[in-house]
Parts: C-alpha cells; sequence; structure tokens
C-alpha cells in the first residue's frame, strides 16, 4: 500500500525525521483500521454474479463459460403433463406385471422362467416406490395400485390408451393355465406387457422434460430390452 503525503500551503517543510516518522505513523493508523474491518466486517465468499462460470459441454462438445444471470442457479421447472402421466401410468402397468407373476408363480415349470418371473417382480416393486414418492413430491395424484398392486386386477374396464397391458380375459385364462402351457402363456403376455412400458418410455422421451423421468425411462427401457430378448429365447425353446 502506497501513502501519498501532502504538503500543505504555509506550513514549513518537515526534515526527514519527521517525515520518516509521520509516515510510520499513517502506516500504524492504517494497519489498525484494517485490522477494525476484517474483526466487525468479515469478507464475503460468496461468489460475484458477474464471476465467469465453467459449465462442461456434452460429450464431443467444448465447455462454455457463462456469467452474470446466465451462471446463477434456476428454479426446476414444474414436470409436464407427460412426465406426470408417465409416472402414474408406469405405477399402474408395473403393478399388473406383479399380478401376472403371482396369478402363475406358483405353477411355472421351467426353472428359467420361474426365475425371471421372480426377478421382475422384485425389480418392479421398488420402482413403484420410487414412481409414488416422485409423484407425491411433485403433489400429483398416486394411484392406489403403489400400495396394493392387486387393486382393481378384477375389474370388468379395460386399461384403454396403455399399451401392453393384458385383458381382464388373459387374466383369468393365466390364473387357469398349468404346467408347459403356463410357461408360454406367461411368457407371451409378459413379452407384450415389456413391449407396452417400451413404448411408453418413447413417449416420455418425446413430450416430456423432467430429467428424474427420463433417467427412470431409460432404466426401464434397457432392463426390460434385456428381459424381452431372453423370453423370446425362453419361448423359442419351449416351443
Amino acid at each position: 500500500m502506497r501513502t501519498l503525503l501532502r504538503s500543505h500551503p504555509g506550513r514549513r517543510a518537515a526534515g526527514p525525521a519527521a517525515t520518516t516518522v509521520a509516515a510510520l505513523g499513517t502506516v500504524v493508523v492504517l494497519a489498525l483500521s484494517g485490522c477494525t474491518d476484517d474483526t466487525s466486517s468479515p469478507a464475503s465468499t460468496a461468489t460475484s454474479p458477474t464471476a465467469p462460470v465453467l459449465r462442461p459441454g456434452r460429450p464431443g462438445e467444448p465447455n462454455a463459460s457463462l456469467s452474470g444471470s446466465a451462471a446463477l442457479p434456476s428454479r426446476t421447472a414444474a414436470p409436464r403433463e407427460a412426465d406426470v402421466r408417465f409416472m402414474q401410468d408406469m405405477v399402474v402397468h408395473h403393478a399388473q406385471a406383479i399380478v401376472m407373476v403371482s396369478l402363475v408363480q406358483d405353477r411355472l415349470v421351467d426353472t428359467e422362467v420361474k426365475a425371471l418371473a421372480a426377478r421382475i417382480a422384485d425389480e418392479q416393486r421398488p420402482e413403484i416406490g420410487a414412481m409414488a414418492r416422485w409423484l407425491e413430491d411433485h403433489g400429483q395424484d398416486v394411484p392406489p395400485q403403489a400400495k396394493d398392486p392387486q387393486y382393481g386386477a378384477g375389474a370388468s374396464h379395460e386399461h384403454t390408451g396403455m399399451p401392453g397391458m393384458a385383458t381382464q380375459a388373459q387374466l383369468a385364462q393365466l390364473a387357469k393355465a398349468t404346467g408347459s402351457e403356463a410357461d408360454r402363456m406367461w411368457l407371451r403376455l409378459m413379452t407384450a406387457h415389456h413391449q407396452g412400458a417400451l413404448a411408453m418410455v418413447v413417449q416420455q422421451h418425446r413430450d416430456g422434460t423432467d430429467d428424474v423421468v427420463t433417467q427412470m425411462g431409460d432404466e426401464i427401457h434397457v432392463t426390460q430390452s434385456v428381459q424381452i430378448r431372453a423370453m423370446r429365447e425362453m419361448l423359442d425353446r419351449l416351443g
């Protein structure tokens, strides 16, 4: 820090010793002032809105430097109707898959089919819970199937507009099937059911915007695509 010493008209110029003393006194005063300011008003460590922020680019794209209001965090937009509808419908969709497993699990005879059926039920129960929590967090209605997958299983109405859902007549036939016929019927119905879920994911990707919903849709698409291939191979093997 430089201290500027001004000479005042009408005053005699001070000698070298006086000048040195005056300069030291000024430095001491300024140093004490700085300590007092640091104690009473600590410096803020908050990032200035004008400070540039580096935003990593997507794969293959360069990084971007943001400044001003563009660098400040923004509120998360409310989910679109497509996101809400996807989560609500997928709760119901998953619930029917669990019902389809429960209807026939004790009568399946092929070990691979039985293992896949159990795995599907074990996977989709926690997914229903995650979707229900998302809906609750966003103040949306949660289908009753989130708590009771069997809710509405015996209703006469069909699930119009929801692809892949088995009809009540098909569920009734599945409940009566035995032996290898139960294996084949379950595989056919569950394959169609999974294909319907993939179609629902595609629709959400087209119309929705919520990152959490899209990520869940991606996971469903990957898992069920693999399971569709496995079920087709089992059907070919069972004839």
